[in-house]
């Protein structure tokens, strides 16, 4: 409705996250990402018109977060992202959209195979920078994805521990999904990476259907990707035990 509202009267600067989250709504949820990522380029011509880019950060987050990588290799959305986190800080009042562009680099850094040590150094970075912002929501994404690189590194593995643990009981405790989301999305790829089928199995089941909480980003399609394995690898073990009785 509110795309059609902006074709009848004219656009705005509302108008391109307004195109943008059509996108991301037939990427994900509909299974049109065809589609979708023709909404986010009508979006972002938007941002090309006059007096349209107080709204340029969001719109960056949105088509390169939760459109883009359907259709396209996900490396493509790393530099679009530091400009939106960039664009975001220039404009002034969209700090907290710049820092969620700055979020979701970070995790497609990880997710497209950048180096672990080089991940730490700027993730360690990228928190002091969230700090000075005070932009707390976002960091702890940051913690999440920091712990997780320590952790595949065998760098304070037990406080790895202790910490996504402490992030879900406070997820828990709030109400927040999200946070709870990712938490077990990365936990997941820890078990995975170091084969703990056990454990992987456990918060496959435990954790219900994440991508629910998640929708339409890369992270979800990488949940998708190691749950299947999971549930390979437990239907594997399960058989050697028949086998074995």
């Amino acid at each position: 409705q509110s795309v059609t509202t902006s074709l009848k009267h004219g656009l705005s600067p509302t108008s391109s996250p307004i195109f943008a989250g059509l996108g991301l709504l037939l990427c994900g949820p509909f299974g049109k990402p065809h589609e979708g990522r023709e909404m986010a380029k009508a979006a972002e011509l938007i941002l090309e018109k006059p007096g349209m880019r107080s709204r340029a950060t969001y719109t960056i987050f949105i088509t390169q977060c939760f459109c883009y990588h359907w259709v396209s290799p996900l490396q493509d959305t790393v530099v679009p992202l530091l400009k939106g986190y960039q664009a975001g800080l220039e404009i002034g009042d969209n700090t907290d959209k710049a820092c969620w562009c700055l979020y979701g680099r970070s995790y497609i850094l990880y997710f497209v195979g950048r180096g672990l040590d080089s991940i730490q150094k700027e993730l360690e970075a990228t928190i002091r920078v969230l700090t000075q912002l005070k932009q707390d929501d976002v960091k702890l994404q940051i913690i999440i994805l920091l712990t997780t690189v320590k952790k595949l590194r065998g760098i304070d593995a037990e406080a790895g521990d202790k910490i996504l643990d402490s992030m879900l009981a406070t997820a828990a405790s709030t109400g927040d999904v999200n946070l709870s989301a990712y938490a077990n999305s990365m936990n997941l790829e820890v078990f995975v990476f170091f084969q703990q089928w056990k454990e992987a199995i456990e918060l496959v089941e435990k954790a219900g259907d994440v991508r629910l909480f998640i929708v339409s980003t890369y992270t979800a399609t990488r949940y998708t990707l190691l749950e299947a394995l999971t549930h390979l690898k437990a239907a594997q073990l399960a058989s050697g035990w028949k086998k074995r009785q």
